[in-house]
């Protein structure tokens, strides 16, 4: 059911106006001094707007990373892409929910000096999302070797808020690699837990330190390693306050004494420094955990500083309110569930009992579009039992519980307190014998969408599979009553000019959709499109944990 406070929230957000935003952008090869010395050869992201702001793309300073995207919430994006490296290649829009031909999905890849054009409404909340290729079998090398950078979506009940702004706003992309002597990145020391770098790169930066003031900050933290889960924490104690997460603001801030990111994630932290002296440093680490998440993982370093060389007034203040969620899932309302296990066997990590295919997608990968399940993920089985950062594509989801057998909970006890699970997800770390149930409303947005394991040469191995969203069963229904009446109408005003109340699907909340609306009228069935209509199962759950 919608909370009250939705309709007055969606109004407040549909005041930005929509831009059509036109980006030319080219994957290539250059080099970059990431070391002293001789130049790295790198592959990268570069781009030119050709309509709408100029702020669309801003450059990272002294990174081969490729431009932040900056767009807004309803916004039309169309990027068109040219690939100018010797090998296939897709972008993927990590967090945004839109079609599946404008995914990045490997059956939608380009050739070596092909192109492809990306058109898609934004119809995500504001948040820290990212961008990096997808080719199968080739996303960790590309991803690794420079591919990848931000797309941050702001709306207006983002932007009422007093936030840090402007340079206080500070995006923060942690990697590691590995260096031969020639400065070149090596990739070739994977092993079955996946590729850990010997060097920590932030924003493509060795050794990274930030000059900050004596103000607050907001760090839009992005793990972009290949397989390195992070466990976060300042060097002074100070604690973790969290703002944000995959998709976006939370409904308030939340306190953490360290923070849990596996590759993919996406945490935005409140900052504060108004209280430091000029003259101090503080680092930020990545702190021990068990190693029975897998080897490599759960190494104690130092990932970057902040040196404050600058004293200045602060007047913000944390709110004690962010952003409600909009719709909160009930699991008394599924209309289904699904249970997908992670395996090990024949040498691969699996999901669901096999490796991925291309246009292939299980009956149990397959659901009405819009309808909402449970699913649960399980990493109790097979020889080998490692963590696992699992990402799905399209639509979000919200974490309902997560249960640890008595053989993982030792491991478990070294991370559990920084697994942060509130608000809008897309990505989550699973750990060694542990369970995790979460509930999804799937995309308005027919097609396939892949669900995989983040730790990208996991993925690459086969550790990825589709799901298939079918059309939906009744799409005037946006409140999600199985009946359509004044509530929907009243809906589609209350989200006009925004992707909110699209019923037509084409991301639009227009006059078409009133008149569809209008059309639906009465119980969700056959209805003018000639669907058909679906009905609940009875299921039982157990309590939330």
């Amino acid at each position: 059911m919608f909370r009250i406070t939705t309709i007055a929230v969606l109004l407040t957000s549909s005041s930005l106006t929509a831009d059509l935003v036109q980006i030319n952008m080219d994957q290539s090869i250059s080099t970059h001094p990431i070391l002293t010395g001789t130049e790295t050869t790198t592959w990268r992201y570069t781009g030119q707007v050709m309509q709408g702001p100029a702020s669309a793309l801003t450059v990272i300073p002294n990174s081969y990373l490729g431009p932040i995207i900056h767009v807004n919430t309803g916004d039309e994006v169309r990027i068109h892409m040219q690939n100018n490296l010797a090998y296939e290649s897709t972008t993927h829009w990590h967090g945004l929910d839109i079609p599946d031909a404008v995914d990045g999905h490997p059956k939608d890849a380009m050739p070596a000096g092909g192109s492809y054009d990306y058109d898609f409404i934004v119809r995500n909340r504001a948040a820290t999302y990212w961008y990096h290729p997808h080719p199968d079998m080739m996303t960790g090398e590309q991803v690794y070797r420079g591919l990848a950078s931000f797309f941050i979506v702001s709306d207006a009940a983002e932007q009422a808020l007093d936030l840090p702004r402007g340079e206080f706003d500070l995006p923060l992309c942690i990697q590691d690699a590995t260096f031969s002597a020639s400065n070149q990145l090596d990739y070739g020391n994977q092993t079955m837990s996946g590729f850990f770098g010997d060097t920590t790169l932030v924003n493509g930066n060795v050794n990274y330190n930030y000059s900050a003031a004596t103000r607050i900050y907001r760090l839009r933290l992005l793990n972009g390693s290949q397989s390195r889960i992070l466990k976060l924490a300042f060097s002074d104690g100070t604690p973790m306050v969290v703002i944000g997460v995959d998709g976006g603001l939370l409904e308030a801030p939340e306190e953490y004494p360290y923070l849990i990111m596996g590759p993919g994630e996406r945490l935005e932290v409140w900052a504060d420094f108004s209280n430091k002296n000029v003259g101090d440093v503080l680092s930020l680490n990545t702190l021990a955990f068990s190693d029975n998440t897998g080897p490599g993982q759960g190494v104690a370093k130092s990932l970057m500083t902040f040196t404050i060389d600058r004293a200045e007034s602060e007047t913000l203040v944390l709110p004690t309110t962010l952003v409600p969620m909009g719709e909160v899932f009930n699991a008394a309302d599924i209309q289904g569930q699904k249970t997908w296990a992670i395996n090990f066997s024949f040498g691969n990590f699996f999901i669901n009992g096999g490796p991925f295919s291309m246009f292939y997608a299980a009956s149990n990968e397959q659901s009405p579009g819009d309808a909402l399940e449970m699913v649960t993920i399980t990493n109790t089985s097979g020889m080998l039992k490692y963590a696992h950062p699992m990402h799905f594509h399209g639509r979000q989801f919200q974490i309902y519980s997560r249960s640890i057998t008595s053989q993982g909970a030792t491991g478990y006890n070294t991370v559990k307190d920084g697994l942060v699970d509130s608000g809008w997800q897309d990505t989550f770390v699973i750990m060694p014998y542990e369970t995790v149930k979460y509930l999804v409303r799937w995309s308005r947005h027919p097609g396939l969408f892949m669900y995989h394991c983040h730790n990208l040469p996991h993925e690459d191995m086969g550790m990825m599979r589709n799901f298939h969203v079918l059309d939906t069963t009744c799409p005037s229904d946006l409140t999600h009553d199985a009946m359509v009446d004044v509530s929907d109408f009243l809906e589609v005003i209350a989200n006009w000019g925004t992707p909110f109340g699209d019923v037509t699907g084409d991301d639009l909340t227009n006059v078409n959709d009133v008149l569809a609306t209008i059309s639906d009228w009465g119980i969700c069935n056959a209805g003018f499109r000639d669907i058909p209509n679906t009905n609940k199962p009875t299921i039982s759950l157990p309590s939330k944990k």
